[in-house]
C-alpha cells in the first residue's frame, strides 16, 4: 500500500494492513503513491493500492490515477470519506469516474464483497483502476469475510477468427509484428518468441512492451510509436500483425499504410486506428500457440531486418556538444549492473533512453506512455525497487521532471532503495521548447533557473555528483552505481539537437 495517510479510515487500513503482513509505503505526494502503486500493478500483476485522505488528499491522487487508467494498470484507491460536513467535501465517485472502472463505497459488513468485486473489475481485461470511499466508521465496523469466489475462466479463443489469421500469414511474404503492452504478461513473452521465430519476420515493440523481445534478438528492428522512425520497415509489409498492442500506445495522427492489420488482443476493447482485416480476442499465449504451424513462405533476410535496424539507429543520433541524452545513456549502459531496470521519465531525452538502452526482459524499462507523464521515474524506480530490491534501478529524468517529485528522494532513502537517479539538466523544458520554435513563436515559459540538484539530493541524504560539461561521468556513475542505497549524479547536457532528433523520428 502507498499513500499519505489524512485520518479516518486510512489510519484503520494502515493498521490493519499491517497485522496482515501488508506494508504501508508513506509517500511525499499523493500523485507519486499512485504511481507508484500503478507501477507495482503493471510489475505484479496484482493490484497496486492507494490510501488518500478525505478531499485534497483524493484530488492529488488524479493524475497517477489517470496513468493507471491510460496504461491499463490494476489498481485499488481508497479514499477516506465521503466527507461529513461540507468542509473538505468533494464527490470522490464523481472526480474518479472517467478515470477509473468502478466507482463506489464499502459499508460495514458488505465490505468484503465489495472489496472482491473491485479487485476482479481492476484486473477484468483491459486491467484498470478502481475507486472506493470508505469512512471511519465504516473501517471501524466488523465485515462479514466472505469465501473468495473461484477465478474467472480464460475466454476460448474463436477458431473461425483464429483461421482467418492463420490464411492470412499462410499468404503474407512480407509480414511485420508489433507488440504492445497486454505482451508483457506471464508466458506470453516466452510465447511470443516462438511466434516470432516461426514468423521469421521483422518486429517492432511499443515502449510499453520494450524486453518482451530481447534488444539482441535478430528480428528485433526497433521501437513502434505510430511515427515516421518505423516508416521504413513497415512500408514494405505485406500484413501486420498486431500483437497486444492497445491503441493508446500510438500517438495521434493518421495510419499511413496500406497493409491490413490483424488485431491480436485478450479482450476487445477501442479501436486501433487503422482498419483490421480479421480480429482474435482471447489468451495470446494461446493465440500466438495457434498461429505456430502456419509459417509463411516468408522473403525477409536476416541482412533486410540488420539494415532496417540499422537505419532505425541512424535516425535516432543525437548531436550535441559535451554530454548529451544519447552520451550519457550510452555510459551508463556500459556501468550498469546487469540485470539493472531503466525508468524514464517524459521530455526530450526520453527518445535517446529507450532506444539506448538494452532491455532484455519484460519490465527492464519503465515509462510512461498512454498518459506521458512528467514525474514518473523517480516514483516508478522506488516502485520497481520495492517489487523487486535485488536488480538495481536507474532513473533517467529531466531537470523539470524531477522537479515534479524531488521530495519522493527521501522516500528512496527511508526504503534504501538501490537506485541511481540520473538528471539530465538543460535548464528547460525542451521537448516543449522545441514545439514552441516550431511555431515561430518568441521562447518563453519554457526556460528556468539552474538548479544544483546534488546539493538537494544530499539534503535528503542521498549521494550525489554534479557533472559540468567537461567533467568526467564514468567516475561518478561508477561511484554511484558501487554505493549502498540511493544515489544522484546531476549532468549538464546540450540539448541543441534534439530539434533534429525529433524530427528525425516523428516528421
Amino acid at each position: 500500500m502507498f499513500g499519505v495517510p489524512g485520518g479516518g479510515s486510512s489510519l484503520a487500513l494502515i493498521d490493519a494492513s499491517a497485522a496482515a503482513g501488508i506494508d504501508f509505503v508513506l509517500t511525499r505526494t499523493e500523485n507519486a503513491a499512485a504511481l507508484m502503486a500503478a507501477v507495482t500493478g503493471e510489475m505484479s500483476g496484482a493490484p497496486g493500492v492507494v490510501l488518500t485522505g478525505v478531499g485534497p488528499g483524493a484530488a492529488s491522487a488524479v493524475n497517477g490515477i489517470a496513468y493507471a487508467s491510460l496504461e491499463r494498470a490494476p489498481v485499488l484507491l481508497i479514499t477516506d470519506g465521503p466527507a461529513a460536513s461540507l468542509h473538505q467535501a468533494i464527490d470522490h465517485n464523481a472526480l474518479f469516474a472517467p478515470i477509473t472502472k468502478l466507482q463506489g463505497r464499502l459499508r460495514g459488513d458488505d465490505a468484503g464483497a465489495g472489496i472482491e468485486t473491485a479487485i476482479r473489475t481492476a484486473m477484468t481485461p483491459p486491467w484498470g483502476p478502481v475507486q472506493l470511499d470508505l469512512s471511519a466508521q465504516d473501517a471501524a465496523a466488523v465485515c462479514n469475510r466472505t469465501a473468495p469466489r473461484s477465478a474467472t475462466p480464460e475466454t476460448a479463443v474463436d477458431e473461425v477468427a483464429l483461421e482467418q489469421v492463420r490464411q492470412r500469414l499462410a499468404r503474407s511474404r512480407r509480414p511485420v509484428l508489433i507488440a504492445g503492452l497486454e505482451a508483457r504478461y506471464g508466458d506470453r513473452p516466452k510465447a511470443l518468441r516462438r511466434l516470432v521465430d516461426a514468423l521469421d519476420c521483422p518486429v517492432l515493440l511499443t515502449y510499453k512492451a520494450k524486453g518482451v523481445l530481447p534488444d539482441g534478438h535478430p528480428a528485433y528492428v526497433g521501437l513502434f510509436t505510430g511515427a515516421v522512425a518505423e516508416k521504413d520497415c513497415l512500408e514494405q509489409s505485406d500484413l501486420i500483425v498486431a500483437f497486444g498492442l492497445d491503441p493508446v500506445e500510438i500517438i495521434p495522427g493518421a495510419w499511413s499504410y496500406r497493409a491490413p492489420v490483424v488485431d491480436l488482443r485478450t479482450a476487445r476493447g477501442p479501436a486501433l486506428p487503422a482498419e483490421t482485416a480479421c480480429r482474435v480476442n482471447g489468451p495470446l499465449t494461446a493465440i500466438a500457440h495457434g498461429l505456430l504451424a502456419c509459417s509463411p513462405s516468408g522473403l525477409w533476410t536476416a541482412a533486410e531486418i540488420a539494415g532496417l535496424r540499422d537505419a532505425m539507429r541512424r535516425r535516432l543520433a543525437l548531436a550535441g556538444k559535451g554530454h548529451t541524452a544519447q552520451t550519457v545513456v550510452e555510459t551508463l549502459a556500459d556501468l550498469a549492473p546487469a540485470g539493472t531496470r531503466l525508468t524514464v521519465d517524459s521530455g526530450a531525452h526520453m527518445f535517446s533512453a529507450m532506444a539506448g538502452w538494452a532491455a532484455e526482459q519484460p519490465f527492464g524499462t519503465l515509462k510512461s506512455n498512454g498518459l506521458s507523464t512528467m514525474g514518473f521515474a523517480l516514483p516508478a524506480a522506488v516502485a520497481a525497487c520495492l517489487h523487486d530490491g535485488a536488480l538495481p534501478v536507474v532513473a533517467v529524468t529531466g531537470d523539470g521532471g524531477l522537479m515534479m517529485c524531488l521530495s519522493e528522494l527521501l522516500t528512496a532513502v527511508e526504503r534504501r532503495c538501490r537506485l541511481v537517479v540520473v538528471v539530465l539538466n538543460d535548464r528547460a523544458l525542451s521537448l516543449i521548447d522545441i514545439k514552441q520554435q516550431r511555431q515561430g513563436s518568441e521562447r518563453r515559459g519554457v526556460g528556468c533557473q539552474s538548479v544544483d540538484f546534488a546539493i538537494a539530493a544530499r539534503a535528503f541524504g542521498c549521494r550525489a555528483w554534479r557533472i559540468e560539461a567537461g567533467d568526467a561521468l564514468a567516475p561518478a556513475l561508477s561511484d554511484a552505481f558501487a554505493g549502498d542505497g540511493p544515489a544522484l549524479v546531476d549532468v549538464t547536457v546540450d540539448p541543441s539537437g534534439y530539434a533534429v532528433q525529433l524530427e528525425a523520428l516523428r516528421g
